[in-house]
């Protein structure tokens, strides 16, 4: 008898601290749907369900007539179910991580490396970089979702520093000066400028930041400009986060991003993403550089 082609899986769960808790995530009930063995936790977290073979989250197999144990040594041992070209080209490897994330805060920011920085990365700590591949990503969101991807105009930026105190003094003066005077420069120089700001703004101290989104709050409420976010608004970009609790404190706040869907967006991949509460999404990681 052939062994069977289609399989159940228990995918691998992911426990990131901005994850919905227990049963209320989307990643528990699909996980408890698929394996009637997993034991939900009311009071952690469940950020992502990994369906695929990364070396940190091998889906099991939940069928007594396999041999294998994961997918990734089912894939490993079938390798013609990849196709000959994807086979070839990826060296019997799965090239891409199916995802679902369940998010009940803002997601961590997240830099991504090039397909040649991975390689090198996993050579000199494969401890931390578990995987050669670049990290390319497509979205779908599964219910009402707010993502921010990339960074607004150097025009709008250089007015908020203009109009936003508090974002002037975290980026400092110098770094300010150098994306003004890159502005009618070439591509290179507005990019080094533009690395420089958000340099400055990520490697300020914890204490200064909240001293300064303290600052921007207490000045904003009482100007009577703090408002929930705007249907297609174009307003400033600081009234697309205040709201949650949680997000007291975090220094996203200020990194100045488009809202999805605007003319200036562009899928760069791998930048900040800002999501409202209790959203949930699909996410494939792909060795696949998209084109």
């Amino acid at each position: 008898m052939a062994a069977p082609q289609v399989f159940p899986l228990s995918c691998a769960v992911q426990h990131y601290a901005w994850g919905k808790m227990g049963s209320s995530s989307e990643v528990a009930q699909l996980l408890a749907s698929s394996d009637p063995a997993a034991a939900i936790s009311e009071d952690k977290p469940y950020a992502e369900l990994w369906m695929g073979s990364h070396p940190r989250g091998d889906a099991k197999i939940l069928d007594d007539r396999i041999s294998q144990k994961t997918l990734g040594q089912w894939i490993a041992e079938n390798q013609d179910c990849l196709g000959s070209k994807v086979k070839d080209m990826f060296h019997g490897k799965l090239p891409f991580l199916f995802k679902v994330l369940s998010v009940e805060t803002a997601l961590s920011i997240q830099a991504h490396p090039n397909k040649e920085l991975a390689e090198k990365l996993h050579l000199q700590a494969p401890q931390h970089y578990p995987d050669a591949n670049h990290k390319p990503e497509m979205a779908v969101a599964l219910t009402s979702f707010q993502g921010l991807c990339g960074f607004r105009p150097v025009e709008e930026i250089l007015t908020f520093l203009t109009k936003v105190p508090e974002f002037q003094f975290l980026i400092g003066d110098k770094a300010a000066t150098q994306l003004k005077q890159s502005m009618g420069g070439d591509s290179r120089s507005m990019a080094s400028a533009l690395q420089s700001c958000f340099s400055h703004l990520m490697k300020s101290e914890k204490k200064v930041v909240v001293e300064q989104l303290n600052l921007l709050v207490k000045r904003i409420s009482q100007q009577g400009i703090l408002r929930p976010p705007q249907p297609n608004s174009c307003s400033p970009w600081m009234d697309l986060y205040f709201g949650p609790r949680e997000q007291e404190g975090d220094r996203g706040i200020l990194i100045p991003s488009p809202k999805a869907g605007s003319p200036e967006l562009s899928w760069l991949l791998g930048t900040t993403w800002r999501t409202s509460t209790g959203s949930s999404y699909c996410s494939c990681t792909s060795s696949i550089q998209v084109i």
